[in-house]
């Protein structure tokens, strides 16, 4: 549908535009992987609108490759700042190397490997997508227990997870006419979220 991708790149718009004032502020490192992950999706969605303007094969194949590897770099992006928070959120005297927080970039490398098998593409995803919550969620869970000013980001968390949960437990939300109800999850976890980072830094 239509109208659920273009509020998905309105979404995505409005989340990159507040995650570059983020990373020009305090935490720059911290959120910017968050950033380019969130323009990156932010031009996934646009291919996908002009995927529904124009019917063509030729340029269904084309949204169908730049959907794929948006994700892919966006998901990789987003689990390199997730291992940079985990990083600043340790004692100096504990964190690990900082060049250790780019090692989630090198999924996009050994998604050649998989490139010509379907199922493991799946699986990958699965895999990178489920990791990236549990991280979260634990993070923030913790985050939340010893400061309530988190508990905006844990609900945005949450509501990621049920569309997790919703994508990848019931196939047939993931038809065209079933995609709007795990896609306005996504969207209400991506506003969630920022609406919790922007509230848990005006402390």
């Amino acid at each position: 549908m239509l109208w659920i991708d273009i509020l998905l790149l309105l979404i995505s718009g409005y989340a990159a535009y507040e995650l570059v004032e983020f990373a020009r502020g305090r935490g720059r490192l911290k959120f910017l992987g968050l950033t380019i992950a969130a323009i990156i999706f932010a031009f996934m969605q646009v291919t996908v609108i002009i995927g529904h303007l124009v019917e063509m094969s030729a340029v269904a194949t084309v949204v169908t490759f730049i959907i794929e590897w948006s994700h892919l770099i966006s998901l990789a992006f987003t689990l390199s700042a997730l291992a940079v928070f985990i990083r600043e959120s340790k004692p100096v005297f504990a964190q690990f190397p900082l060049a250790y927080t780019a090692l989630p970039l090198s999924i996009i490398l050994s998604y050649f490997f998989v490139y010509d098998s379907l199922v493991l593409k799946k699986w990958l995803f699965f895999l990178y997508q489920g990791g990236a919550l549990v991280v979260s969620a634990m993070m923030y869970g913790i985050y939340t227990y010893r400061s309530k000013k988190y508990i905006l980001i844990l609900a945005g968390i949450a509501l990621f997870w049920l569309c997790f949960l919703l994508y990848w437990g019931i196939p047939a939300l993931r038809i065209t006419s079933l995609a709007w109800i795990w896609k306005l999850l996504l969207g209400g976890g991506m506003v969630t979220t920022l609406l919790g980072y922007k509230y848990a830094h005006s402390y």
